[in-house]
């Protein structure tokens, strides 16, 4: 079983890192845009719907990962915070859609952010596992 947590560590530091950085660098995207006094433009739009999509997999890779016997400590906690990772961001871009104020692109800082921290988080939940 030692040898499964060694392999699922490097994946798993590669990807929460990945959407930790994603996180951040969307968060401070909309933090320009809310600067500029703009609105979310449709790239930003597709990033987020990208964003969405790694978050999927990141769902995908942890359940895959707790399935094969990989548990860390806390294992509700960790699967619901994957879970609950795929209805901020969706929530927060339907919520900055339908506010029509300046700030309604911070909506979507929140929810960025948000999904940085759960993802970091999730991966201090991991490192419990084989510990």
């Amino acid at each position: 079983m030692s040898s499964g947590a060694n392999r699922v560590r490097p994946v798993s530091s590669i990807l929460s890192g990945l959407v930790i950085a994603v996180g951040l660098i969307t968060a401070i995207w909309s933090v320009v845009l809310f600067a500029r006094s703009a609105r979310a433009s449709n790239t930003m739009l597709l990033a987020l719907v990208a964003f969405e999509l790694l978050l999927v997999v990141q769902l995908i890779v942890a359940i895959a990962y707790v399935a094969s016997g990989d548990r860390p400590d806390s294992t509700a906690t960790f699967i619901a915070y994957a879970v609950s990772e795929l209805l901020i961001l969706p929530a927060g871009v339907f919520w900055s859609a339908a506010d029509k104020s300046r700030t309604s692109v911070l909506v979507i800082f929140i929810a960025c952010f948000a999904e940085a921290v759960m993802t970091a988080r999730m991966f201090q939940i991991w490192s419990t596992v084989g510990g």
